[in-house]
């Protein structure tokens, strides 16, 4: 399903100028399996069409097989990102993670798409977690057309939710497969949806997206922060933990639970905790 960069450079795209942006960093960060490296850049296709994108320096060019996007949206390129940086800067390790990444950004991943997404993630790694959602473009998702090649987008929730727990697990999901079968459900019954989640306030979205089959606290804390837009969102997850263990002891002095360490973190970095633990995630990854 690679797109050859020499035949999207040779149309015209839409293109506008950024500053202190990483295309790169944001979209290979860990924070999104809605974004895939396809030439010189990036394709998504649950957005209900295909979307490309690539950065040459301080311009995005993006192109689209239907209608244009609000790519500034999708990009996190609307955020105040050095009044972030100077707010969560409380120490000389999430220093040394900013200026491992500067231009990292938070992405807006669609509601749906990064649910399951992160459902698939779970006791996972990465390159699996990618495979597995790619197939279940392939195997359920809608058709798109874009630059002569075909590509699959993302299944809605009545696709899945149609779909017999048996067939998902054929993907290798495992016993992952109930719970998107089951949550697919619930999401198409309307019992939760992203509209209303986005009205709440951070805790009671983090809670309703709770009550969703397989829907624990860090998946829940993923979606609230790459989807939904909570940026004080810390998901903790097993290299966040050992940033906590060996950084940020006082994240368990009030207790050593998920949700002790969580409201530690948001307390201590602030409103845009999300935005801390995405660099501190990175960083780790990259050089631990």
């Amino acid at each position: 399903m690679l797109i050859l960069a020499s035949s999207l450079v040779q149309c015209a795209m839409n293109h506008l100028t950024v500053d202190n942006f990483s295309l790169k960093n944001s979209l290979e960060c860990g924070q999104t399996f809605c974004w895939n490296r396809t030439g010189d850049g990036y394709l998504t296709t649950d957005v209900g069409q295909v979307v490309y994108v690539e950065q040459r320096g301080d311009e995005i060019l993006y192109d689209t097989s239907d209608t244009d996007v609000a790519i500034a949206g999708m990009l996190g390129l609307s955020d105040p990102l050095s009044q972030i940086q100077r707010e969560i800067c409380k120490d000389d390790f999430m220093k040394k993670s900013i200026d491992f990444a500067p231009g990292l950004r938070i992405v807006r991943d669609p509601f749906f798409p990064c649910l399951v997404s992160f459902i698939c993630s779970i006791r996972n790694n990465i390159p699996n977690i990618r495979r597995t959602v790619q197939e279940i473009r392939n195997r359920f998702g809608p058709a798109y057309l874009f630059r002569g090649k075909e590509y699959h987008g993302f299944p809605t929730p009545e696709t899945l939710a149609k779909t017999a727990p048996e067939k998902l697990r054929e993907l290798g999901l495992d016993w992952r497969a109930d719970f998107i079968a089951t949550t697919s459900k619930s999401i198409r019954s309307g019992e939760v949806n992203a509209e209303d989640l986005t009205k709440m306030d951070y805790e009671e979205a983090h809670t309703t997206l709770k009550t969703l089959r397989g829907v624990g606290d860090k998946v829940g804390d993923c979606v609230c922060l790459f989807s939904l837009g909570f940026l004080q969102a810390f998901p903790i997850d097993v290299w966040i933990e050992r940033v906590i263990q060996k950084q940020y002891g006082i994240f368990t002095e009030t207790g050593k639970s998920y949700a002790k360490k969580s409201a530690s973190a948001r307390t201590y970095f602030g409103k845009y905790a999300g935005y801390a633990q995405e660099y501190l995630y990175y960083y780790s990854r990259s050089t631990f």
